[in-house]
């Protein structure tokens, strides 16, 4: 049988090294040469190296099985240690002097040296940091075999002779030989078909690169073996796409965190723009997810995502971490208003919107021209708050001459302006209304449009919508207009101008005191309101 695609890609890809040491370390036994000869000197999936090969993973493997069905069948148990890696681990016949590998916790398995019992069934171990604690038969993963009486400050020497044999390549090169045929393996099959002899150190190498492995092998449990299993090409072909996609996210996050700390250095004055963080769609996509974080308003991918930054970064995984780290880097002010964020405000404008704007305070066409009503007549106050940057209300005043109080409040028609569904009225839609903050103003329209062509302006013919109200002597509506007008707004006062002119009861200030008046009778005829409302409800009760 010849070999599958994904056999010989992965051919391809096993290292000189380690397909050296997957063919040459068996050449210290003496029924290998031939063997090692084709794979080392011929191009990987020839007809002598295939032939052979599978000739000598077939021997290995059923001479291996032979010897333990031999000791199967003699129920030799961990006295005998060389057998402890071809039989399930017997946890409660753990004794001193052994050295297994054992869970530390979700992340670590560390090696140790049993020490003593610990109860009835928990041990006590001193382990490669030469901490001494007790464990659990159950977090006991491995015991290395052929090792008696263990000194554990040697454990970092074992490790260190490890390291030379632990290739994770030679992983590949076993799949690619096993896979074919599915055949299954234990830790000592692998260990004499890798590494030549199923010795201690060769064994835990062994159970080292099958257990950690997560694409070639999968762990099978029978009633007498921990057996690793070849994966289907399918299989392995979709764990290494996940794998190299990981890696690559994981190496972005890198490069992100350095980032990070390279602008957490800076001083204030010197951090990046924060649009500079945008230009990289990863990257900006990352400072966003730190953002939705720091806000509380962020989807589950986005969570995790800044869960991890804040970690690499040394921070907690909380809001506040995330609002201080954006900070320190320059992306936020130190006094930032959170719920600009959180509800989606929106606080810049795009270039194209901000061009459509540019457009219409050049040319402000006026569909509603030949209906407006010329007020340009009135003496027109606009009063308001000294910090107002937009002017969009005003007011007007005379005495008729049978003695009512005739008011117009003026409203500034930005309408006249924008067409309906164009740019500027679909951003305008979105936003809904002005905010208005202590610390800073952002408006419904492009800010230049807003405080000029759509506000009123002191002696400037302005377009608005005019309510006219004429009042009864007690307050009462005595009838109303609503129409399109042209203004010319007389006074921009602020509350406290306005009330500085009424004490000064300036007699060419008449029309303000006819505004007073109105607003006094008004008020009056409120509370009237409100007094009989009150009557009735009582008499009702």
């Amino acid at each position: 049988m010849g070999p599958s695609p994904m056999a010989a890609r992965a051919a391809g890809g096993c290292s000189s090294a380690a397909l050296a040491l997957f063919g040459f370390r068996p050449l210290r036994r003496a029924v290998r040469p031939a063997a090692a000869f084709c794979w080392g000197q011929y191009p990987p999936y020839g007809g002598c190296r295939s032939r052979l090969a599978h000739s000598l993973v077939d021997s290995v493997l059923d001479e291996l099985r032979s010897r333990r069905r031999v000791r199967v069948s003699a129920k030799i148990g961990l006295q005998g240690t060389k057998e402890l890696s071809d039989n399930k681990i017997d946890k409660r016949a753990l004794q001193k002097g052994l050295l297994l590998e054992f869970q530390k916790d979700s992340d670590r398995s560390l090696l140790a040296v049993v020490e003593r019992p610990d109860g009835k069934k928990n041990w006590m171990v001193t382990d490669q940091n030469g901490i001494l604690s007790s464990i659990k038969p159950q977090q006991v993963t491995y015991v290395v075999p052929g090792v008696m009486n263990f000194d554990a400050s040697r454990i970092d020497e074992f490790l260190e002779k490890a390291q030379d044999l632990l290739d994770p390549t030679v992983l590949e090169c076993a799949w690619m030989e096993l896979s074919e045929n599915d055949k299954s393996i234990t830790v000592e099959e692998f260990a004499e078909i890798v590494y030549g002899n199923k010795e201690s150190l060769e064994s835990y190498c062994a159970h080292f690169l099958l257990s950690r492995d997560i694409v070639y092998f999968v762990k099978v449990e029978s009633r007498d073996y921990s057996i690793y299993q070849p994966r289907s090409p399918p299989q392995v072909e979709e764990l290494l796409r996940r794998k190299r996609a990981k890696e690559e996210a994981e190496k972005e996050l890198e490069e992100f965190v350095h980032l990070l700390k390279s602008a957490k250095a800076l001083p204030m004055e010197s951090k990046p723009p924060k649009s500079s963080w945008f230009v990289d769609e990863k990257v900006g996509q990352k400072i966003e997810a730190l953002q939705a974080y720091a806000v509380d308003a962020c989807s589950d991918e986005q969570r995790r995502l800044a869960g991890n930054i804040l970690k690499a970064m040394g921070f907690t995984r909380t809001s506040s971490a995330a609002l201080k780290l954006l900070i320190n880097v320059g992306y936020f002010p130190v006094h930032v208003n959170l719920d600009l964020f959180k509800y989606d405000v929106r606080i810049t404008y795009t270039e194209e919107v901000l061009s459509a704007a540019e457009e219409l305070l050049v040319d402000r066409p006026d569909s509603d021209m030949h209906i407006r009503k010329d007020l340009s007549t009135l003496k027109v106050y606009a009063i308001d708050v000294d910090e107002a940057d937009e002017l969009d209300d005003a007011l007007s005043a005379i005495r008729l001459p049978d003695g009512r109080i005739k008011v117009w409040i003026h409203v500034a028609d930005p309408t006249c302006l924008i067409k309906p569904r164009s740019i500027i009225d679909r951003e305008a839609m979105h936003r809904g209304t002005s905010i208005f903050l202590p610390t800073a103003t952002f408006p419904m329209f492009p800010e230049r449009l807003a405080m000029n062509a759509m506000s009123l302006q002191q002696g400037k013919q302005c377009k608005s919508v005019s309510v006219s109200v004429t009042l009864h002597p007690d307050g009462s509506i005595a009838e109303y207009t609503l129409e399109n007008s042209v203004i010319k707004p007389t006074y921009m006062l602020t509350y406290e101008s306005a009330t500085e002119l009424l004490y000064m009861n300036l007699k060419e200030e008449e029309e303000l005191r006819i505004l007073q008046e109105a607003a006094s009778i008004r008020a009056q005829w409120r509370r009237s309101q409100v007094h009989a409302k009150s009557v009735l409800l009582f008499a009702a009760l």
